[in-house]
């Protein structure tokens, strides 16, 4: 059984190498350096330098995950196959393989108990930043749908969409000097054709048209 003859630390922050038998055998954390009660002298054992190994794993697939949710909330799915890439990008076979089915369950587990992952919320948000964008219903329901987001959250979240009339409007109106010296069925096709492409539905695309037909 190994001992451990040399603890020193990295360059990164609160990071330290672990020697066993006087020859680098892995690095730890601060935090496992003090909860597995790391120092010189102590023993390893096989079974031992494997949780902690595995456990340094899931701490840094956990950290990441953190970084890329401080930049902007997202979806369950989106966690996942972010996890995912990072471990397939992993040169430790076994790692990879008891990672897929473990480790990414876990720490969305994690993340949802401290509240940091929640698709309801994230499709709320979601909605209204594509709403502030003047997207329309269609087109952030085809975008929810693609980050795995349940059909009933998604329709949920899009009952906040109670002013789509007025999101059309917005729409046209950063187009509509372009478009001025087009004849009426050009101008009713490019309105038609840029709604529907932001996502608005028929109806109220024909009545987005008629109010800008009655403005002019």
């Amino acid at each position: 059984m190994p001992d451990i003859t040399k603890i020193s630390p990295q360059k990164r922050k609160d990071r330290y190498n672990i020697f066993l038998d006087e020859k680098f055998a892995f690095g730890v954390s601060l935090t496992t350096l003090v909860s597995q009660n790391l120092k010189i002298g102590s023993k390893l054992d096989s079974e031992q330098i494997k949780k902690i190994l595995k456990g340094e794993d899931f701490a840094k697939l956990f950290d990441s995950s953190l970084k890329i949710l401080s930049l902007r909330p997202r979806s369950e799915k989106e966690i996942k196959d972010y996890l995912a890439r990072k471990i397939s990008k992993s040169q430790n076979i076994k790692f990879r393989e008891a990672a897929e089915s473990v480790t990414i369950i876990q720490i969305l587990k994690k993340l949802k108990i401290l509240k940091y992952l929640n698709d309801l919320e994230f499709a709320n948000w979601w909605t209204e930043a594509r709403a502030k964008q003047s997207k329309g219903p269609r087109l952030i329901k085809a975008e929810l749908n693609q980050k795995g987001i349940d059909s009933q959250i998604i329709d949920k979240a899009l009952l906040s969409l109670t002013n789509q009339k007025e999101l059309a409007q917005k729409a046209i109106e950063k187009k509509i000097k372009t478009w001025k010296n087009l004849s009426g069925d050009q101008l009713k096709r490019k309105i038609y054709t840029h709604l529907a492409s932001r996502g608005f539905d028929w109806d109220t695309i024909k009545e987005t048209f008629a109010f800008l037909e009655k403005r002019s």
